[in-house]
């Protein structure tokens, strides 16, 4: 959510206008989340802006999480330009992650960690503006039921050389034959 850029951890007097448009996105993406049967982990501020993070296939045992992952990104997409915000691009990788409570129990933390979480921030750094990119691990499951153009080739770090990820298009409309 780059348009939330303002604020930072060093922010005490942002914009009321801006806390407000900060708010409104954070209801709207966790409402979406859990309509897609993920849950939300943080929306969090640093030097690069506003992360708001999802995940997918952790706490329920559904049929498809990359599905239902690239289907949460396509209706935030809607979502965030509706809300009028002009800067932001979505990530959607999937894989084996750490999931669970780490710290002293005084003040452990809700944590997801691993190769894939940096995976979907890579992809959403290099997502074009107020689009979202899924990883080829999440295209070749969710395929059978999301139309997706490839994107150009690109280089993220931590990984060797360069490879295309995927970009959502619309849910693919099935019409049953049967007479």
């Amino acid at each position: 959510l780059r348009d939330l850029d303002d604020i930072d951890a060093k922010t005490t007097d942002a914009d009321p206008r801006l806390i407000g448009l900060m708010n409104d996105a954070f209801m709207k993406l966790s409402h979406i989340t859990h309509k897609c049967n993920g849950a939300v982990r943080d929306m969090l501020f640093d030097d690069k802006g506003c992360t708001f993070i999802s995940v997918f296939g952790a706490h329920s045992h559904e049929m498809n999480p990359c599905f239902d992952a690239t289907i949460c990104a396509m209706r935030m997409k809607d979502a965030l330009n509706d809300l009028g915000i002009q800067r932001f691009s979505l990530g959607v990788s999937y894989g084996d992650c750490f999931c669970g409570e780490v710290g002293p129990a005084i003040r452990a933390d809700y944590a997801v960690m691993g190769a894939e979480v940096n995976m979907a921030a890579r992809l959403m750094g290099k997502a074009p503006n107020r689009m979202a990119l899924v990883s080829k691990r999440v295209y070749n499951r969710a395929q059978k039921h999301i139309q997706f153009l490839r994107s150009e080739e690109i280089q993220v770090k931590g990984k060797d050389g360069s490879f295309h990820a995927y970009i959502p298009q619309s849910r693919i409309v099935r019409v049953n034959s049967r007479g």
